[in-house]
């Protein structure tokens, strides 16, 4: 039963990734001016179908980003609303698939004041929050709640990490709906192979960096044929990182942009940065560690590698590839220090709720935001999808024990997440592209061994600084 669990949330997994937090990041902003074409087109098309179906019921719109097997799996969600609660209710979802710019069509529409084509509901990733919180059209989950009308799922049945992750200033601008956590993946049978304990993981990155230098194979003209290590350092894996520091710390001021505009990084001046350098050299000086990332999935199920640093989305995925080739599993992301206790950041997405100005359909659409949050609707999505739960109530269902007990590395995921500081989060950079792009620029030099500690740290903390300054000055 196990094994067969196991095959089932592999292929359920394995088709879709998109928006699953593997990089943390909102895309960087389309250049296209379809965006506002292609919104308004879909909507049009959900209205006419609606007006043909609902029968009379409240119809909301709603757009989301999944594609494949996930599209799949949020489209089964939304069909069981409407044929149970949505029926008992009167209302009608149109699950509408608005590809990863929903930001950027929300922008243009936005601009164009074109509140008659926004959706009812939408599904943003959390990084993109900041982009849109202070469109008149939003409407806070926070002040939902503040209502007190038709209230399904309370507030502290949510994980707090991934409230928080939703939340600007201590209000809740989203609902959580989906979440992801950042693991390592690793090769047990190769842990055997070269003396290591399969059952122990690296929990440190100095642990880490001496499994490396087992994993690592080289030819006779000493050329690498088999990595440690393959990942490459981004804004994603570098804010976990730096967030587990301690109790916690923050990316940047302003608690890394959520009590306010982020105007600065304070990883150079807290140290934490530095640290976190300091200790990364010991995975370079290796020799064994691959920098870059190529296909890192296919790389990982080839065993050209030993272990992996990846988002817990991909568990399908790799699940999928390795099959019974060889035995593998995921821990916990290896901390700076043995004494760091701040965990992990929530990587996925969250509902916003928007108003086209009837109330009745943000009733409707208050109902169905949390109906997606539901314990029940949890499990079936993430489930079908590998995303984790972000309801507690969820764990507590026998089935979620159950599927738990089945699929171990899935289990680590949502056990790392929910043993994380809540304070321990991306952070709300708007320009996260740009930092992005800095961050893995310098990152990959630095693990290539063509440039030194402090001029990495330097060139970091100082390019962020700059276009966090030049976005601030253009937008205050």
């Amino acid at each position: 039963m196990k094994r067969a669990m196991s095959i089932l949330l592999a292929a359920a997994m394995t088709a879709g990734l998109t928006a699953c937090g593997g990089s943390g990041s909102a895309p960087e902003p389309a250049k296209s001016s379809e965006a506002a074409t292609t919104a308004a087109a879909g909507s049009e098309a959900a209205k006419e179908t609606s007006q043909s179906e609902a029968g009379g019921a409240v119809r909301v719109e709603y757009w989301h980003t999944m594609t494949g097997a996930n599209e799949t799996a949020i489209n089964a969600v939304v069909q069981k609303f409407n044929e149970t609660v949505g029926k008992d209710k009167g209302i009608t979802v149109e699950c509408i698939f608005q590809g990863d710019d929903i930001n950027e069509k929300l922008k243009t529409l936005y601009q164009a004041k074109d509140t008659a084509n926004f959706p009812d509901c939408a599904m943003i990733a959390n990084a993109g929050i900041p982009s849109i919180k202070d469109y008149e059209q939003v409407i806070p989950t926070e002040d939902m709640y503040a209502s007190g009308k038709d209230v399904t799922v309370k507030k502290e049945d949510l994980l707090p990490n991934a409230a928080r992750a939703a939340s600007y200033q201590e209000r809740m601008i989203a609902m959580p709906f989906n979440a992801s956590a950042i693991l390592l993946y690793y090769n047990k049978d190769m842990f055997k192979e070269v003396g290591l304990d399969p059952e122990n993981p690296p929990a440190t990155i100095a642990d880490m960096a001496d499994c490396i230098a087992k994993l690592m194979q080289k030819d006779d003209k000493g050329q690498v044929t088999r990595y440690g290590l393959n990942v490459a350092v981004r804004r994603y894996q570098l804010a976990n990182w730096i967030g587990m520091q301690g109790e916690y710390n923050f990316f940047g001021d302003n608690e890394g942009g959520r009590t306010g505009m982020m105007s600065k990084v304070t990883f150079g001046e807290d140290g934490t940065l530095m640290n976190y350098l300091n200790e990364w050299d010991k995975v370079v000086k290796t020799g064994g560690y691959k920098e870059v990332e190529d296909n890192i999935n296919e790389e990982f199920s080839m065993q050209l590698f030993g272990m992996a640093v990846m988002s817990s989305a991909r568990i399908g995925k790799i699940t999928s590839l390795v099959g019974d080739n060889f035995d593998w599993g995921t821990a916990y992301l290896p901390k700076v220090s043995a004494d760091d206790k701040g965990g992990v950041a929530v990587g996925g997405s969250s509902t916003v709720m928007f108003d086209r100005g009837n109330p009745d359909v943000v009733d409707a659409a208050w109902i169905f935001t949390q109906y997606l949050t539901s314990p029940e609707a949890q499990y079936d999505f993430c489930s079908a999808t590998g995303y984790i739960p972000v309801n507690n109530g969820t764990y507590d269902l026998d089935e979620m024990k159950t599927f738990l007990e089945e699929n171990d590395k899935f289990a680590v995921a949502c056990d790392e997440l929910r043993n994380s500081n809540p304070n321990v989060q991306e952070p709300f950079d708007i320009i996260n592209w740009e930092i992005d792009g800095i961050i893995r620029d310098n990152m990959e030099l630095f693990g290539s061994g063509q440039q030194d500690i402090q001029t990495t740290h330097d060139n970091i903390v100082n390019d962020c600084n700059d276009k966090l300054s030049n976005y601030v000055r253009a937008n205050q």
